[in-house]
């Protein structure tokens, strides 16, 4: 699967799970330690708009305030952020490098960090409201693959990610990249 289709895949099945959100529950915990639903969905769609305005050639940041606000208008800026992130990646293409606050990375891989942002943290929401939370095999095989080939050590001492949870050889991909990243699916 081309890995700015799977990127656009991933915001519309975030967007169904955004869509059942209410105000209420922003303030629920999340499989992110410490992370509330409102700190979740600010996390994802900063990161988002950071990886944007990177593909446009401007500088990373990482300063995007609060984009949830009273949750209002999240359907609409979940909407706004995935169109420009998606629209950035096709105009700019997966060449070169990609350098963020964090790191440089090659243009594929970052995508494929960008697409892992918004499928697990998709799955992270889901939990956190009680949704049904399938993760596309297809889209998991692209984040899977990338995770599982670099060493990961410094992201779980930096509680970026948590532990590694085990789980058969043989379970779906879609859990073996969620188990891989911390999850328990």
């Amino acid at each position: 699967m081309d890995i700015i289709d799977a990127l656009e895949r991933s915001w519309e099945v975030g967007a169904q799970v955004v869509a059942g959100l209410t105000a209420e529950q922003l303030d629920a915990p999340t499989p992110c330690a410490g992370w509330d639903v409102r700190a979740l969905l600010n996390h994802t769609l900063g990161e988002a708009l950071m990886m944007t305005r990177v593909n446009q050639g401007q500088a990373a940041g990482n300063d995007h305030g609060d984009l949830v606000g009273d949750g209002g208008t999240l359907v609409a800026t979940w909407a706004e952020v995935a169109r420009e992130n998606v629209a950035s990646w096709r105009e700019s293409g997966l060449e070169g490098d990609r350098t963020y606050f964090y790191g440089t990375f090659p243009s594929p891989a970052s995508a494929i960090i960008n697409l892992g942002e918004v499928v697990v943290h998709t799955w992270d929401l889901a939990m956190a409201i009680g949704r049904p939370a399938p993760v596309d095999p297809a889209l998991a095989a692209l984040v899977h693959q990338l995770y599982a080939s670099v060493p990961l050590d410094g992201m779980r001492a930096g509680g970026m990610l948590g532990p590694e949870v085990e789980v058969s050889d043989g379970a779906p991909v879609a859990d073996r990249m969620l188990a891989l990243l911390g999850r328990r699916p």
